[in-house]
């Protein structure tokens, strides 16, 4: 009797234990992502993966909620000295937020021209690493094995052996991805790649989850092209293509181009440990007619400044709201500013893909659509892909760069982007929004009991994705 109690007790205390270290374990993580001054939608979303799954979500929260460097090294330096809070002058509201934040401040003076199809971009892409006298700065997410990329490739190779020195940063996961081409050439040309937080990396640096999705291309530190599109055939080349995504980049001169130099230098020095040659003392150009703000945002920076500016425009907006994304998904307080906007009379357009090429995230933006839909906005579907993220307010505001209206890349991803407030600049980007807008349709998908469901479950799961 006294065996078959003991074997009991053996038997349950294991058993036992675990479910204690279980409770105990989730309590802990629970009560830190309610302290841990996350957006409601990923709270949310965290805590039910948590209580629901432990065993994954925590291991999945260590290794993928963390949105912000903490130590010095991870940070990585300063790009620009916040500015005080309370400053003064001529700066609008979004300026001086961004000013706060350490964003590099407003240029004038500065030349600028959207790149609207992809024939455009490739051209002006080789034309521009054509005349390469000095150096090439170029990171991108995906550097596609394809004929764009290979030829591109090779051109930097060339580039090389003309004795320009060339650097190509590239996203770890985003070179998985896109399966790049062999280096092996450029590299033994001289040419240097870098690989930006790989994957899996001993020592550990960093998060795996936070990706560099910036797509620049700097030359001779005085003309740079920047935007949405990656190095592939989905979205440039040298023919037209009928498979071809609907895109945007933006080549631009002058100062804004110095503080694009900057952030590349950290970028590369982070994934390289290499230190690239300062630039002389920054000096505003005497000519140009573009007013540009370089905005880089992400985990390195202090605060939010793409989401921040965004929202804060959203709030400022009198007129207009025209937005183009692939992936819709914003959190509760987007969703609602975008709400409100259409109900005190502002035109509010979403230009997004009927179908874009990701399931989950076409499953996540159901809920928002039909919210912001009966709330008089125009939700804009066009028949193909379109990859382009560009933002425009009013006659006042236009932002072109590489972050979705989505919160992985408003809150986690690295990127890019650039505020134009000169008028022609605003007005290229409304023709180029008009042009696409006018081969929309505003018909939901019908919905079911069963669609409901799995937009509900999209719209919990959305800050995941």
């Amino acid at each position: 009797m006294k065996t078959n109690i003991m074997s009991a007790f053996f038997f349950w205390f294991p058993e036992h234990f675990l479910s204690i270290g279980n409770f105990l374990l989730t309590l802990i993580f629970v009560s830190f992502i309610l302290r841990s001054k996350k957006p409601p939608g990923s709270t949310w979303a965290w805590l039910l993966f948590i209580t629901v799954i432990p065993y994954v979500g925590i291991p999945f929260y260590l290794i993928f909620s963390g949105r912000k460097f903490r130590t010095k090294f991870q940070r990585k330096e300063s790009l620009f000295e916040p500015k005080p809070k309370d400053g003064k002058g001529s700066m609008d509201s979004i300026e001086r937020i961004l000013a706060n934040m350490g964003t590099p401040p407003a240029r004038f003076n500065s030349e600028a021209s959207v790149i609207s199809s992809g024939i455009d971009a490739y051209n002006e892409l080789t034309q521009l690493i054509e005349s390469a006298k000095k150096d090439i700065y170029l990171t991108t997410f995906i550097f596609a094995d394809d004929n764009v990329g290979r030829s591109l490739l090779e051109l930097l190779k060339r580039k090389v052996e003309k004795g320009v020195s060339v650097r190509i940063l590239l996203d770890s996961l985003g070179s998985i991805w896109g399966r790049t081409p062999s280096f092996k050439e450029f590299k033994n040309s001289g040419g240097k790649i870098g690989y930006f937080m790989p994957l899996i990396h001993l020592p550990f640096r960093g998060r795996s989850n936070l990706r560099n999705h910036r797509k620049i291309v700097i030359v001779d530190s005085e003309k740079s092209i920047l935007g949405g599109m990656n190095i592939a055939k989905e979205y440039m080349g040298p023919t037209s293509n009928s498979d071809r995504w609907i895109d945007l980049g933006i080549k631009i001169s002058g100062p804004s181009v110095h503080d694009l130099v900057s952030i590349f230098a950290k970028d590369w020095k982070f994934a390289t440990k290499e230190d690239l040659k300062p630039l002389p003392p920054h000096v505003d150009a005497e000519s140009g007619k573009h007013k540009l703000q370089i905005v880089a945002s992400g985990p390195d920076v202090l605060g939010d400044p793409l989401y921040d500016s965004i929202l804060t425009l959203i709030y400022k907006a009198r007129k207009r709201i025209w937005v183009s994304t692939p992936y819709f998904i914003p959190d509760e307080s987007l969703a609602k500013a975008l709400q409100l906007a259409s109900q005190r009379g502002i035109e509010v357009r979403i230009l997004i893909p009927k179908k874009s090429n990701h399931f989950l995230a076409d499953l996540a933006r159901g809920t928002y659509m039909r919210q912001l839909d009966s709330s008089g906005c125009h939700i804009s579907f066009l028949p193909k892909m379109i990859h382009a993220k560009a933002f425009l307010v009013d006659e006042d505001y236009a932002l072109i760069g590489s972050a979705n209206f989505d919160m992985r890349s408003l809150l986690y991803n690295f990127e890019i982007g650039t505020f134009i407030t000169s008028k022609d600049g605003i007005r290229s980007l409304e023709d180029w929004f008009k042009r696409y807008l006018n081969e929309t349709t505003e018909k939901l998908p019908r919905t079911s009991f069963w669609i409901d469901l799995a937009e509900g479950v999209g719209r919990v799961l959305g800050p995941l994705i």
